[in-house]
């Protein structure tokens, strides 16, 4: 026969409990801490990175809405020129990077230390800068609609014209354009303006 249940036999029980009870308390939380370890490496993989990369423009399209606007005010059409898509690269970058257009390099002085820079030998330059236009034609608008930057486009100095557009994966703007305009010493000088 077996023994009736009594004080013996239930303190035993409960002593076992009493000494697990921390036991499990404690593989609880290394469960929990692998639990979390396991997640953090997932989040990891979870940072973002600021992505940033050329666009191609549609230089055809830049050139036909640059020229018929000029065209408009009776000043000549410009040549697209490769060399000054370059130029504008190199500060669309540095723009995209900051993620600002306030930079030293955006002044009359700054432009032409970078196109002395790129050997383009030049007698005149101008450059537009714009940020968070989604395409060609808002960027333009947006030039069209400053005084400066519309005085840039009518310059009747210059000859040539080079664009490009970087886009950035985050950050206050996320589509960063510019537009450099010159005069090559090949193309000759300037015309003289009129009285």
């Amino acid at each position: 026969m077996s023994p009736a249940p009594g004080p013996a036999t239930d303190a035993r029980p409960a002593r076992t409990r009493r000494l697990l009870a921390p036991l499990r308390v404690l593989v609880c939380c290394a469960l929990a801490a692998a639990a979390a370890a396991c997640g953090a490496l997932d989040r990891g993989d979870e940072i973002e990175t600021t992505v940033i990369q050329a666009v191609p423009v549609d230089q055809d399209a830049m050139l036909a809405q640059l020229n018929g606007y000029r065209a408009r005010s009776g000043l000549p059409a410009l040549a697209h020129d490769p060399r000054l898509d370059a130029v504008s690269a190199d500060m669309a970058l540095l723009i995209a990077e900051k993620d600002s257009m306030d930079t030293w390099a955006h002044s009359g002085f700054g432009l032409a230390r970078r196109l002395d820079a790129a050997g383009y030998d030049h007698y005149a330059g101008a450059e537009n800068l714009g940020a968070g236009y989604a395409s060609l034609e808002a960027a333009f608008a947006g030039w069209r609609g400053s005084a400066g930057h519309d005085r840039n486009l009518l310059n009747p100095h210059v000859s040539r014209v080079g664009i490009a557009r970087v886009a950035r994966s985050d950050g206050k703007w996320r589509h960063f354009w510019v537009m450099t305009l010159a005069r090559p010493q090949e193309d000759g000088r300037p015309p003289l303006a009129r009285p």
